[in-house]
This record gives C-alpha cells, structure tokens and sequence, in this order.
C-alpha cells in the first residue's frame, strides 16, 4: 500500500511537471528581444561557429566620440582592447539551447526554458521526498507550477528558471547523504553558476551545510564517508569555467559582463525591501509565509529529523538570494521576483508545511479535505494572477520586434543603419541590418553622424518604442534638429507601439502607414549575418 502509495505521488508530479513544461511551451515567446532574450539567443549562433567574437572594426572610421560604443547592441559590450564586441551573458543558457539547436533545430533552441520549468516542479518534489515529506513536496511542487513568476518567466528565452531549476536539483541531491548524490548535486550547482555565476556563494552555503553535517556525523560516531568534498569538487568545475570564460572575452577572470561599478550599495536595501514586499504580496502572497516557515524552528513545521537538517539548509540559502538581491541596484517591475526564483521552491516547501501542520492539529474528518482545498486554492489564485499580469499574452506581445524588423527589412535597403535602443539587437537579429544606439556616446554628434552616415550612402532611420521618442528628445533634443523628431514617422507598428521614422526624409504632411497588430511567433527564422559598415 505505502509502495502504491509512493509510486501514485510520483506518477502525480510527473504529470505536474508535464503540464507545466507543456504549458510553457505552447505559450513560449520564440522572440529574440529587447536586451537578456536577444543576448542569450544571439549567443547561440556564436557558440556553434566556435567564436564569441564580433568584429565591428569599420566604428574605427566613424569620427564622433565613443564610436564603438554606438555600434553595440544591447547584451553586447566590447572587448578591452579593439574594436570586437563580446556577449555580456553569461554562457550557460546559450549552451544549452546551442546542444538544442544541434539536436532539434532553430526552434529546439526555445525548448530549453520550458523543460527547465518542469525540471524546477519536479526538483520541488524531489526536495520533499528527501525530507520524508512527499505530500509536502507534491504541494510545493503545485505551488511553484502555478506560481505567477515562474509562469511569466518561463515562456521567454532567458536564464531565470534554468538557473532555479539548477539549483533546486543541487538541494535535493544534496539532501541525498551519499557520495554519488553529492557529486551529481555538485555538477547542477555547477551548471547553475555557468547560467547565473552572480549566485556562487549559493555553492559555498550548500557545501557548508554538507560539511557540517559530515562533522556531526563523526560526533554521533555514524560511519559515513565525507560526502562535502564530492559536492565541492564537481561545483568548482563551474566556477572554473566561468573564470576561463571571463578570462577570454573580458580579460580576468574576476571580470564578468557588467558594469558591477554602481551594482551593489548599501543603500539599495530599504527601496528593494518594499518593492520585493510589494511585489510577492500582490504575485505570490504564499510566499511570505513560507520564508516565516523557512525561518521557523517550530517542530509541527518539520516533524522529520531529516526536514529538521534540512530547514537549517532552506533558510541559509533565502539568506544568501535576498542578500545579495536586496544589494542590488533596484528594478521597477514585479516579474523582477525573477531573482528570487532559487528561493521558490524551498519557499513553497515553507507554505506547504504550514497547511500540513494546520491540518494535523485539525480532526480527522475533514483535515486532509481542508488542506487539499487550500493548496488548491493558491494554484488557482496562482494561475488568475498570471493572467492577469499578461502572461499569456506575452508571446503576442513580443511579436513586435520581429514585426518591426519584417517592416525594416522591405523598407530598407541592406546598407541603411537604423538608430535605436530597445530595439538594437532585434533588428540585427531578424533584418541583417547595422544598428547604432542613440543612447550612448555624445549627444551632441547625433545629427553630425546622421550626415556623415548619409554621404557615405547608409541611408539612416529611427525605430524607436513611444517612451524612447520623450527620451531622445531629452537626451539629445536641444543640440540636434534630428532628435526633435517633429515629423510623421513613416510606418507605426501595433498601433503607435512602435516608429519608423526616415532621418533624412523629414516630410510633414506623410501619413504614416499603420502595421495592423499580429499573433504570436511561432516559426523560428535563423539569424542573418553580421551587417558592417562601407
């Protein structure tokens, strides 16, 4: 009965696992956009030609200041010397969706997030068998699957859930006590710092807690062998090959793809405290009473001796996500609970355990019907709250930046430049056409370079989102007639979403032509190739 019992939780959260996966899938965006999905997928094409390097030597020509910095995409930054540019992302995901694309094709490549949510659900309830808890675990797992943050950040290509995915199999294997499980633990904290090497000290918590457990293990005389050194070992082997990385494309090891100057202050703590608060008691108010469980030493929480150990474990690491969040600078959007997605899974295991100990003190008659209803509740709530933060209108949503570079591609000729910002390394991607930002360099060059761009026959236009139209103006307006911008564009996309305007051609009595809004994209173009300058 108990190995049917066992075997019918498992079945369960495979099936969870399935339909998040599933889910994820026939949601995903496929879109290379903005700034972390055009930076990961546009590594993908780096890695497979065995080169992380872009050469851009033709900005050595253009004579207005900090060239080589207006000729970089976002999710690009150049490499110390020259004038090649270099991904900012780290290789992790890339890799991944570079074996993907290998294996299945361009469109494989956006599998890789949706199969790292279902890893995540199932790495939940792994965390709750190893505590001797798979009731729990089961619950959890329901939790993080209809969790309004892991839903949103499963469907675009970035590296949020497969890091927390990564991490959350590290705890489980952890939890195992053997050698082998350990050294597998280690290889997916491996993993998880090649995706996001920010959360290495993660690595040094779960190796403490294994090495304090193998010293308590020789107090109560248990004849065990060491099983820290395993973990460590095979974690290492990740922080060596971000080093190496870095090393190559940046010049140390120490040095990674960002700009760490202004990263991290002291000052930033009050400010990420009310957002963070904010943002998971409208998204994912179960959260917080799982971290106040995490914290929580009471028995009825953690009956298990094994759930006692592991709380110790659970609580070291919250410790370690929020710290070093709580540091970083501040974000202004809720889905930026993204970097606390480690915490999740361990968070839910928190809210779960509190239902199940409610429902112990509760009689028998209805205790079981009581918690079921509640854990189901916070699925359903979960999944409301996903909807109505757009969630599955996201893919739509992301449309626009191959719609605009579709627009771009029939309106140009392949010589144009386009200047922009949000839309820099899209327009690469889908249109093969040169970009230039207007949001670095010298403000006071833009139409100086507009003209010098003209007479050399790279006809010049703007594709700009309605924010970034108040902002050029801001930036650059008062030096340059060209950033006023006081002429019709000449195509808007999705309803003023998103504007053309021609740099040269300054009519004002065109009619812009109106892009009609799309659906999601679902076919999976390759990247053209790296457009240059005459």
């Amino acid at each position: 009965m108990i190995v049917l019992r066992r075997r019918g939780l498992h079945a369960c959260a495979a099936v969870l696992a399935l339909a998040v996966t599933t889910v994820s899938l026939i949601w995903s965006t496929r879109v290379a956009a903005g700034s972390d999905a055009y930076g990961y997928v546009s590594q993908v094409d780096l890695w497979l030609r065995g080169d992380l390097h872009i050469d851009q030597a033709f900005a050595a020509r253009a004579p207005w200041p900090l060239a080589r910095w207006t000729f970089l995409p976002l999710g690009y930054r150049p490499e110390p010397d020259g004038y090649r540019i270099v991904p900012q992302y780290p290789p992790g995901l890339p890799l991944l969706m570079a074996a993907a694309k290998i294996a299945g094709g361009p469109c494989a490549m956006f599998w890789v997030v949706p199969l790292c949510s279902g890893a995540l659900v199932a790495g939940t309830y792994a965390v709750g068998l190893r505590i001797g808890r798979p009731l729990v675990g089961l619950a959890a797992a329901w939790i993080v699957a209809t969790s309004p943050t892991v839903l949103f950040m499963a469907i675009a290509p970035m590296s949020d859930v497969p890091a927390a995915a990564a991490w959350t199999i590290a705890v489980a294997c952890a939890l195992g006590g053997a050698p082998i499980a350990a050294a597998a633990g280690g290889l997916a904290a491996a993993a998880a710092i090649v995706i996001r090497p920010n959360l290495v000290p993660l690595a040094a918590v779960i190796a403490s807690w294994l090495a304090w457990r193998d010293v308590q293990n020789v107090r109560s005389a248990v004849r065990r062998r060491a099983i820290a050194p395993w973990f460590a070992a095979a974690a290492a082997l990740g922080a060596i090959a971000i080093a190496i990385v870095d090393a190559r494309l940046y010049g140390s090891p120490l040095t990674t793809g960002y700009d760490l100057t202004e990263a991290f202050a002291p000052g930033y703590i009050v400010p990420n405290v009310r957002r963070y608060a904010g943002w998971l008691l409208s998204a994912e108010p179960w959260a917080a009473a799982g971290l106040v469980a995490v914290a929580c030493p009471w028995g009825a929480l953690w009956p298990t001796a094994s759930a006692r150990r592991a709380r110790w474990l659970f609580a070291a690491i919250a410790i370690a996500v929020w710290a070093i969040y709580l540091l970083y600078v501040p974000w202004d959007a809720w889905w930026y609970l993204r970097f606390l997605l480690p915490t999740f899974p361990l968070m839910a295991i928190g809210t779960a355990s509190i239902v199940a100990a409610l429902a112990a003190r509760s009689s028998p008659a209805w205790r079981r019907v009581a918690a079921v209803a509640a854990i189901a509740a916070l699925g359903v709530a979960g999944v409301a709250q996903a909807a109505r933060r757009e969630t599955f209108n996201a893919a739509r949503g992301e449309a626009k930046y191959v719609e605009a570079a579709r627009v771009v591609e029939s309106l140009t000729d392949p010589d144009a430049v386009i200047i922009s910002a949000q839309h820099s390394g899209s327009l690469r991607y889908y249109s093969g056409r040169l970009t230039l930002r207007w949001d670095t360099g010298d403000p006071a060059w833009l139409d100086r370079t507009i003209a010098w761009l003209a007479e050399r026959g790279h006809h010049p236009y703007f594709v700009l989102e309605p924010q970034e139209v108040d902002a050029l103006r801001a930036f650059a307006g008062a030096a340059n007639r060209s950033a006023r911008l006081d002429w019709p564009p000449l195509v808007k996309i999705r309803n003023g979403g998103v504007a053309i305007y021609d740099a040269l051609r300054r009519d004002a009595d065109v009619v812009p032509l109106e892009q009609a809004s799309g659906g999601a994209i679902r076919e999976c173009p390759d990247q053209k190739p790296p457009p240059t300058l005459r």
